[in-house]
């Protein structure tokens, strides 16, 4: 088992090659998470610690995150508020996702019997629609693809009905797996690890315990804490 971070490339930097690549709204952001000025280098060391409490392997690809990203020509940034990036994807990022596909396709060409885990895209974060894009590539390629619901936006049905309506056409079969106390509280551990993220989301360690503990009680139809996960039918 292996995890893979699509944008985890740091940008360039004063005495690299020119300006800093980032915008006042990255800068924000910066400061909020309480990170340094290379946010992407702490977000790496955070991913793998979360990794070993679980027990995976992982791979961080290079793609910059939507909040670095700029016009090749013009230079702007292409996502400079929350609202952008909770928006429709930028015209110029269209081929991003096919790039993300022929990427992913050659780092698993040995394992195509593998099953490939993707955000659904609930809460319409553009990085998200992305990836679930290039994961609808792969599962028409014929790849083993399933649909994770991502969370927190998933905490919202609404969020979650509208990333299925906005995945186009297809029918969707959810699957439901059980959590053991000892699995729920390894994913407890593991949230927690991801220091710079938490309190964008939640206002307390206690606070990411209860609601991953609520989540995993009420986000499907059965009475004991699990995960759904959502295949796609023809």
């Amino acid at each position: 088992m292996f995890s893979i971070t699509i944008f985890a490339g740091s940008p360039s930097w004063p005495g690299e090659n020119g300006p800093a690549a980032y915008s006042e709204y990255a800068a924000y952001l910066h400061q909020r998470w309480g990170t340094n000025t290379d946010a992407m280098a702490v977000r790496r060391v955070e991913d793998q610690t979360a990794m070993g409490v679980l027990g995976s392997d992982f791979w961080h690809l290079s793609h910059l995150d939507c909040i670095y990203r700029q016009h090749p020509v013009t230079g702007e940034f292409l996502y400079r508020s929350n609202k952008d990036i909770f928006a429709e994807v930028h015209p110029i990022d269209f081929l991003l996702a096919a790039k993300v596909q022929a990427e992913l396709t050659e780092l698993i060409a040995s394992s195509k019997e593998a099953t490939i885990y993707s955000p659904l895209g609930a809460g319409h974060h553009v990085d998200h629609q992305i990836v679930a894009s290039a994961a609808l590539g792969m599962s028409a390629a014929g790849y083993n693809v399933v649909f994770y619901q991502d969370y927190p936006y998933a905490e919202d049905p609404a969020a979650l009905t509208a990333a299925k309506l906005q995945m186009g056409r297809e029918k969707w079969q959810p699957e439901f797996f059980t959590l053991s106390a000892q699995d729920l509280q390894t994913k407890i551990e593991a949230a927690l690890c991801y220091r710079s993220q938490l309190d964008i989301f939640f206002d307390s360690d206690d606070d990411v315990s209860h609601r991953l503990r609520a989540y995993a009680l009420t986000s499907t139809s059965h009475p004991e804490p699990g995960e759904c996960i959502w295949h796609l039918t023809k």
